[in-house]
Order: structure tokens, then sequence, then C-alpha cells
């Protein structure tokens, strides 16, 4: 029983992984080869809550540059925005299964965290660029991924401890 509820959760995983995944690739495409919506609100965002940066969509490069002054500081474009996350952590919710309930309870919150999460990260990716830009490609390709996804896997793991048990109670 054990070993088909796993096989169980491993195929709604990959079907909502790949379907998600095949949805996205779709929106970045009708929006080629400009910024897709969500990483221009992504980068407004940013600008918005840090003004000392400004954004500027470019229009052929499907990505949005970030400014401080004259100065060219990063280029954000779709795998910055945190979409791919999100998609990775609505797959394991949607194949660990819960209440209706608790989704509409949990799941906008789990986003919303790890949206403010990878705000935080293009800050402070971009204080890096700017302060010690030696140190920027060794946190942009490997400690910054590593720690958003960290966050989420600490989501999973309270939606399987306490979010997940709820509904297998009732």
């Amino acid at each position: 029983m054990e070993t088909k509820k796993a096989l169980q959760f491993i195929i709604i995983f990959i079907i909502t992984y790949v379907f998600s995944n095949g949805l996205y690739q779709y929106i970045l495409w009708l929006y080629a080869p400009t910024p897709d919506p969500i990483t221009l609100y992504t980068s407004l965002i940013l600008c918005k809550i840090f003004p000392q940066f400004n954004a500027t969509p470019l229009l052929f490069d499907a990505a949005v540059l970030i400014t401080k002054g004259q100065q060219r500081l990063v280029r954000i474009a779709e795998g910055c925005n945190g979409i791919a996350v999100v998609i990775t952590y609505l797959s394991f919710v949607i194949a660990f299964k819960s209440s209706i309930r608790n989704y509409l309870k949990f799941v906008p919150a789990a986003i919303l965290t790890i949206l403010i999460f990878n705000i935080l990260r293009l800050y402070i990716l971009i204080e890096i660029k700017i302060n010690y830009s030696s140190y920027f490609d060794i946190f942009h390709t490997y400690i910054f991924p590593a720690f958003i996804y960290f966050i989420t896997f600490l989501l999973m793991i309270f939606w399987v401890k306490f979010i997940g048990r709820k509904s297998t109670k009732n």
C-alpha cells in the first residue's frame, strides 16, 4: 500500500511539474522577445521596495535591466523571478494531497513567502554585484539557488508534517 502511495505521489508530481512548466514556457513564448509579465512584475516590485534601483524592460532580450543611476547592474530574466521554485513547490503540494481548505489557506502564504525570499535574494545579489563583484557569479550560480530551494524545502516539510497530516486525520 505504501509503495502504491509513493508511486502515485511521484506520478502526480511529474505530471503537475511537466504541465506547469509547459504552461509557463508557453507564456514565455507568447511574450518573446519581450520580458514576460512575471519577470517584469518581479523587477518592478524589487524597484518599488528598493527605490535606489530602476527597472528598464529590454524589449528584444526578454529581460529587465536593473540600474542604479547610470550604472548598469544586472539583467533579471525568467529564471530570476522565482516561478521555477513556485512550480516545484506547487507540484509537491498537489502530489501530497490535502483538503481544499488547507490548500486555500496555506498555499498562497507559502508562494508569497517564496516570492518575498526571491526579492530579498535579488536585492542581496545586486548589492554583491555593486560591492563584491568578484563573488557575484558564485552567489548567483550556487549559493542563492541553494538558499531559495532550501526555503522551499522547509515549506514542503511544514506541509508534510502539519498540513498534510491534518487532512489524513479528518
